[in-house]
C-alpha cells in the first residue's frame, strides 16, 4: 500500500477525494479501535471516535488550514486519544450522577416503605378502638374544636370532650408503641438516620 506524505492527505481530506480518506481509513482506523477497546470503548466507540476526530481534522483545515510536524497517523492518533479520555471523563462524571440519583432514589424507596408501614399500623391500631373514639379522633384530626366536638358527641361539657380526646389519644399511642412492628421500624428509622 502506498503511503502519502502528510501534506497530500491534508489536501486529499479537504477535497474529500475518497481515495486519501479510504487510505486513512485502512492505515490508521486499527490502531484507533485498539485504543478505544483497550480502554473501555466498544466497536460502536472506536467507529464513532475516529468519525468525530475526522471531522475535527476537516474542520481545521478547511477554516485555518493545518501544518503537521509529524506524522499524519500520528496527529490523528493523537486526536482521538484526546477524545477518548474526554469521553471517559464525562462518562466517569455521568456515573457519578447516575450512582447518586439511584441512591436517593432508593432511599426515597426505603423512606417511603417506612411511612407506608407505618400507617398501615396506624390504621391497624386505630380500626381496635371503639367506635366513640374513633369518631372523636376523627373530628379532633379535622380540625374540629372541642365544642365541636362536645355538641356533635353529646357530651355535658368541653372538658368531658378533652378528657375523652386525651384519653382515645393515649389508648391509640400506647397501642402503637407497644406494637413489636413499630418498634422494630423505629430501630431501622433510627439507623438509617
Amino acid at each position: 500500500m502506498r503511503e502519502y506524505p502528510a501534506i497530500e492527505i491534508i489536501r486529499g481530506i479537504a477535497k474529500r477525494k475518497e481515495r486519501i480518506i479510504n487510505h486513512v481509513y485502512q492505515t490508521c482506523y486499527p490502531d484507533i479501535r485498539k485504543l478505544v477497546l483497550t480502554n473501555g470503548g466498544n466497536q460502536h466507540d472506536a467507529e464513532d471516535m475516529f468519525q468525530e476526530a475526522m471531522l475535527i481534522i476537516y474542520q481545521k483545515i478547511t477554516e485555518h488550514g493545518l501544518e503537521l510536524t509529524c506524522k499524519f497517523k500520528t496527529y490523528l492518533y493523537s486526536v482521538c486519544r484526546f477524545l477518548w479520555l474526554q469521553e471517559l471523563e464525562k462518562r466517569k462524571s455521568n456515573k457519578k450522577r447516575r450512582d447518586h440519583v439511584e441512591q436517593v432514589i432508593d432511599e426515597n424507596d426505603r423512606r417511603n416503605a417506612r411511612e407506608d408501614e407505618k400507617l398501615r399500623i396506624y390504621e391497624t391500631h386505630f380500626r381496635e378502638l371503639s367506635k366513640e373514639c374513633q369518631k372523636v379522633l376523627n373530628m379532633y384530626f379535622q380540625k374540629a374544636s372541642m365544642e365541636e366536638i362536645c355538641v356533635v358527641m353529646g357530651y355535658k361539657n368541653v372538658q368531658i370532650a378533652k378528657d375523652k380526646k386525651y384519653r382515645c389519644k393515649k389508648t391509640l399511642m400506647t397501642r402503637i408503641h407497644n406494637n413489636p412492628e413499630f418498634k422494630q421500624l423505629q430501630n431501622e428509622i433510627h439507623l438509617a438516620g
